[in-house]
């Protein structure tokens, strides 16, 4: 089974604003090779390891905000917690990582799919924690989507 490059995933989390930000921007495209990746490269496997390795980045990042920002040790209660499924979208499977952490209502939603020879991560965020969606009129999450993806 492919690996997913940590550092993909491991800056696509940091690029998504896992951090203590007043106002994160809420969508954030990356594109990087998919190094022999293809739409049949998703089975169980390959979403389980990717939930591992964004609960892993985000245990990371949230560590260091923590640091930055002097919080205590007995004080930091938050744990991020992640899930994982696959949707379909046309003829297109992508999979979709849902991250939220208690004690904390931010949410972010990681889309990743393959484009021509480009893994293509999509982090939408939701400060406030309301949740996200894939396919919704006028929403900036879905038109990145449909963007990356070439859905239109």
């Amino acid at each position: 089974m492919p690996r997913i490059p940590l550092a993909i995933l491991t800056l696509s989390l940091t690029l998504s604003g896992c951090d203590f930000v007043p106002a994160p921007s809420n969508v954030k495209v990356s594109k990087q090779p998919a190094e022999g990746l293809t739409q049949n490269s998703f089975g169980q496997g390959f979403l389980q390891q990717m939930v591992d390795e964004v609960i892993e980045g985000a245990e990371q990042s949230l560590s260091q905000a923590y640091e930055r920002n002097n919080i205590p040790p007995a004080e930091r209660i938050s744990k991020p917690q992640a899930v994982g499924r696959y949707e379909w979208i046309g003829d297109r499977q992508l999979a979709v990582i849902d991250l939220s952490y208690s004690h904390n209502p931010m949410r972010v939603m990681r889309v990743v799919g393959i484009e021509a020879d480009q893994m293509v991560s999509i982090n939408c965020i939701s400060p406030s924690g309301i949740p996200l969606k894939m396919t919704a009129p006028e929403d900036a999450c879905s038109e990145a989507i449909t963007e990356a993806f070439k859905l239109k």
